[in-house]
C-alpha cells in the first residue's frame, strides 16, 4: 500500500490519500542522452528559477511537459500530473514538480558554498534534477540523477541537463521562452548519468556496477521521507552508496500530515540504526516547518560495512 498527495504552494500542506492496488514497480533503467543532444529541447519551454541564491539557473517548464505526459510508450495511460494528484502510487511519484524543500536545499547549498569541486554526486529522487544541476555548475566531476519514473528522466531531467544557465550580469525578461538553439556548455552531459526505477533495484544495480569502490562524495535528496514505509530502503541506499567520508544533505518537512513521516521520525529511525550521525543544520519556519538534515557516517560504521545491508536486508522494506 502506497500513498499519493497534493501540494498546496500557499501553505506547504499535503493532502494524502491511499491507493489500495499497488502496481508492479518499474524496472531499473539507465537512460542515455540522444546522439543529437539538441533534440532534448525541441518543443520545450524554458523558465528561469526565481531564487536569489542561484541567479541564472533555468529549467524546462513542468507545465508544458505535463501536457504531454498522458501516454506511456506502451499505450497504457500514465498518470497526468495535472489530473488532481501530485502522486499516483506506483505510477507517478511527483517528479514533474519542483518541490518547496528542493528550493530550500538549493538555497542552503549555494549560501553555504558547499564544495562540489571534483566530487561525485548523486541526486536521489531527482525529479527536475535541479540539485544535481547546481552540483554540475559548481564543478562536480560527475553527477548521477535517479528518479522513480522513466518519463520524468526523459521529459524533464535530461532536457534540464541541456539547458544553459543565463549569462551572469545579463538582465533577461521574466517571460517564458522557447528553448533556444544553443545548449549547455560542451561536455556537461558527458559528466552525467541518468537512472530510473525503485530504490531497491537502483541500489542493487549500482552496487554491482560500483563494486563498493567508487561511491558518492555527496548525496542530495529532497522530499523523500514523507512515508515511513520507505525509510529502510532509503537508509540502505544511502549507507551502501555513500563514500566513507561523504555527506548526505536531505531536505524535508518536519511532519507530513496524513502519512506520519517527516524529519523527526526519520532522524529517530537513523539514530536507532547507529550507522549515521544526523543533525539538523537549518530550520525554515515559513508555512509548515521545514528543515535540512546533514548525515555522515559514524566512525565505527563506515560504508564498507553497509554494502551487504543495501543488497539484502533493509532495502527489502521498499
Amino acid at each position: 500500500m502506497e500513498f499519493k498527495f497534493n501540494f498546496d504552494v500557499s501553505n506547504g500542506a499535503r493532502a494524502v490519500s491511499v491507493s489500495a492496488a499497488q502496481p508492479p514497480p518499474p524496472p531499473f533503467k539507465e537512460h542515455r542522452p540522444p546522439e543529437e543532444p539538441e533534440r532534448l529541447l525541441e518543443r520545450s519551454v524554458v523558465e528561469r528559477l526565481e531564487l536569489e541564491a542561484l541567479p541564472g539557473l533555468r529549467h524546462v517548464s513542468s507545465a508544458t511537459v505535463e501536457m504531454g505526459f498522458g501516454e506511456r510508450q506502451d499505450g497504457d495511460r500514465e498518470a497526468a500530473p495535472g489530473s488532481g494528484s501530485d502522486l499516483v502510487s506506483g505510477v507517478y511519484e511527483g517528479g514533474m514538480k519542483v518541490w518547496e524543500c528542493t528550493l530550500d536545499l538549493l538555497s542552503y547549498l549555494a549560501g553555504r558554498r558547499v564544495d562540489f569541486t571534483g566530487k561525485r554526486v548523486l541526486d536521489l529522487g531527482c525529479g527536475a534534477g535541479l540539485l544535481g544541476l547546481l552540483a554540475l555548475r559548481a564543478g562536480a566531476r560527475e553527477v548521477h540523477f535517479q528518479d522513480y519514473n522513466s518519463g520524468v528522466i526523459e521529459r524533464v531531467t535530461l532536457p534540464n541537463a541541456r539547458v544553459p544557465p543565463e549569462e551572469e550580469g545579463v538582465e533577461r525578461p521574466h517571460k517564458r521562452r522557447k528553448a533556444g538553439e544553443r545548449g549547455s556548455e560542451p561536455g556537461t552531459l558527458s559528466r552525467c548519468r541518468f537512472f530510473s526505477g525503485e530504490w531497491r533495484r537502483f541500489g542493487r544495480e549500482m552496487l554491482a556496477r560500483l563494486g563498493g569502490a567508487l561511491r558518492y562524495d555527496l548525496i542530495l535528496t529532497s522530499e523523500t521521507v514523507y512515508n515511513p514505509q520507505y525509510y529502510g530502503a532509503l537508509h540502505a541506499v544511502l549507507s551502501g552508496l555513500l563514500a566513507d567520508t561523504g555527506t548526505v544533505y536531505l531536505a524535508t518537512k518536519s511532519h507530513y500530515f496524513g502519512v506520519g513521516g517527516g524529519a523527526r521520525l526519520y532522524q529517530s529511525f537513523v539514530e536507532e540504526r547507529k550507522v549515521f550521525h544526523a543533525r539538523t543544520v537549518q530550520v525554515i519556519d515559513e508555512g509548515l516547518q521545514r528543515c535540512i538534515i546533514e548525515m555522515t557516517f559514524r566512525r565505527d560504521t563506515r560504508s564498507s560495512v553497509c554494502l551487504q545491508s543495501c543488497a539484502q536486508s533493509d532495502i527489502k522494506s521498499m
